[in-house]
């Protein structure tokens, strides 16, 4: 291949790479922001409730932190 045809290749390989690189990014932001809301709402029902509710509420808090865990299903 002539060097000029390498060269537009590397720039479109680093365009697709780069796309690729910030849909990610974006979707982590998107996981991150959701995880972070739901945690959020079960502290505020851990500190509302008492006795056998709370403990419902803490079990699913672990759940919470346990859903981040790649291929952990129960």
């Amino acid at each position: 291949m002539p060097p000029k045809n390498n060269l537009i290749i590397n720039i479109l390989l680093a365009i697709i790479i780069v796309f690729f690189a910030v849909l990610l990014i974006v979707a982590l932001a998107m996981k991150i922001n959701s995880f972070s809301r739901e945690l959020d709402y079960i502290k505020r029902e851990i500190g509302r409730t008492t006795g056998a509710e709370q403990r419902r509420w803490k079990r699913e808090k672990r759940r919470l932190w346990l859903s981040l865990l790649p291929f952990y299903r129960r």
